[in-house]
């Protein structure tokens, strides 16, 4: 949930443009004290418009003034006092942030001097929470280095995933998203919007009015709400499956992105909306004959295999505000034994690909695949067309579990996504567990998550791209009415 909107200053909360001609007018004012030079704001100007480099050298050299002339005026401009001012909805929308309880702040680079000077002009010390200028922790601390957003976010009590920044510099502004911060970009129009993304990181979302960021938060207020009641209702689902495991001694884990999740954030990655666990098949089938029973006392929960993947799932759809939500549930994948021999493993999957093939009943959506997988798919699909669903699971697990009884090197997750199922890991990866903090509970993790997640995913510890942060929204929102939404 987002706490905390930080603003970048120049280009965001006023036009930057406007104390470029405030500077202009003071050393204006000086060369006509000190030379005589009528108009030479309207002069530099100009220059200014030709070409934004040394603006000042070439306005002195077109008047016959020498280098230590540039040093004054450079300094004027530097240390004038601004004519810039808010404009009201810059005023009326920090207000109303701030009505609506969110903690505020700035965060900008530039000589310290000149950008307190600025803020004293706009009045914003009475209007934001917290003010860094990134020059006084520091050079290498101008953006996009995170540290003023660490220190931003300590001093306002929120984490950087329960922060907003806005900004306008395609240069500085965005790159502090992959650190967990939501990005905003303002098109106000300013001297540096255009600029080429740093790294090629983009913003998360941008507006075009400083007014509409009200509505943008809401929206993200909303989208937060849903996620966390999604969270909630997903850790009583594991809740539930943690405690039949303990209570039979059966063993599982977490999978993938929650298990990053557990030792990278010590509970559910901020984006992430689903919970996945896996088992080794002799776990499973254990797990498979009680849990029938443990999810009728309960009169809460219901598990039912849907193609391939068994799933725990609440009995009836859990209700949020006037909406039902529907598909929140934890899956269950299964470890089984992969053949050593290279031959009879390519022959071994090849069989599994075409039983998923079979298990296509429904309508495709074809642009999905490339000439020849459509092909393939249409063959298999015929292959199953003259069986029932169950018939091909049924066969399909029988095949999974073809090699159990024999000692392998090597395991696999069996009923995922084909392109996942080749991954091997070793036996001796997935034999233990260990428990791990996981939001304000514990769930169990295999022993040897570092060599699991490590062969999965290279530097698990590492956040991925801004635009990779996507929640999946494996679940359905269905209105109600009102007697139902309150009974």
């Amino acid at each position: 949930m987002i706490k905390a909107v930080v603003f970048d200053l120049d280009d965001t909360l006023y036009p930057e443009y406007d104390y470029v001609l405030s500077g202009f007018a003071a050393v204006s004012d000086w060369a006509q004290r000190l030379y005589g030079i009528a108009d030479a704001k309207g002069e530099i100007v100009e220059l200014f418009s030709i070409s934004r480099e040394r603006v000042l050298d070439r306005f002195a050299q077109n008047h016959g003034l020498d280098k230590s002339c540039v040093v004054d005026m450079v300094e004027v401009y530097r240390t004038h006092t601004p004519d810039i001012k808010l404009t009201d909805e810059v005023k009326q929308t920090l207000i109303e942030l701030r009505s609506r309880g969110y903690k505020l702040g700035i965060i900008t680079d530039g000589r310290p001097n000149g950008q307190r000077a600025k803020i004293t002009a706009l009045g914003l010390n009475e209007l934001v929470d917290e003010i860094i200028i990134t020059d006084e922790l520091g050079e290498d601390c101008r953006k996009p280095a995170p540290k003023a957003f660490e220190v931003m976010a300590d001093s306002l009590g929120v984490a950087l995933d329960q922060t907003v920044y806005v900004g306008d510099n395609p240069q500085k502004d965005f790159v502090i998203g992959k650190y967990g911060v939501t990005t905003v970009k303002y098109n106000g129009g300013g001297l540096y919007g255009d600029c080429e993304y740093l790294d090629g990181i983009k913003e998360h979302k941008s507006i075009n009015t400083m007014s509409e960021l009200i509505n943008c938060l809401e929206q993200n207020k909303d989208d937060d709400g849903l996620l966390e009641f999604v969270k909630g209702k997903l850790l009583e689902i594991m809740d539930f499956i943690h405690d039949v495991c303990v209570k039979e001694n059966i063993k599982y884990s977490l999978s993938g992105g929650n298990m990053i999740g557990a030792v990278r954030h010590k509970g559910f990655i901020p984006w992430d909306d689903d919970i996945d666990i896996t088992m080794l098949r002799e776990e499973y089938n254990r797990f498979a004959s009680v849990v029938k029973d443990y999810c009728a006392k309960s009169g809460k929960f219901e598990f039912f295999l849907y193609r391939r993947t068994p799933r725990v799932k609440f009995a009836k759809d859990p209700i949020w505000g006037d909406k039902q939500i529907g598909g929140i549930k934890v899956d269950i994948f299964l470890f089984d034994n992969l053949p050593d021999s290279k031959r009879k493993r390519k022959r071994f999957l090849l069989k599994l690909k075409i039983l998923q093939g079979m298990m296509h009943k429904g309508k495709i959506d074809w642009s999905r695949y490339s000439f020849k997988n459509k092909l393939r798919l249409l063959g298999t699909k015929i292959l199953g067309a003259g069986r029932s669903l169950d018939s091909i699971v049924k066969s399909y697990f029988k095949v999974s579990a073809r090699y159990n009884d024999q000692e392998t090197q090597d395991k696999f997750i069996s009923n995922d996504l084909f392109a996942v199922c080749h991954i091997a890991y070793r036996k001796e990866w997935v034999k233990d567990v260990i428990l791990a903090p996981y939001e304000d509970r514990e769930y169990y993790i295999f022993a040897a998550y570092d060599d699991i997640l490590s062969m999965r995913y290279g530097d698990y510890m590492k956040l991925p791209p801004v635009e990779q942060r996507v929640h999946h929204h494996n679940f359905t929102l269905n209105l109600i009415d009102n007697s139902e939404a309150q009974g």
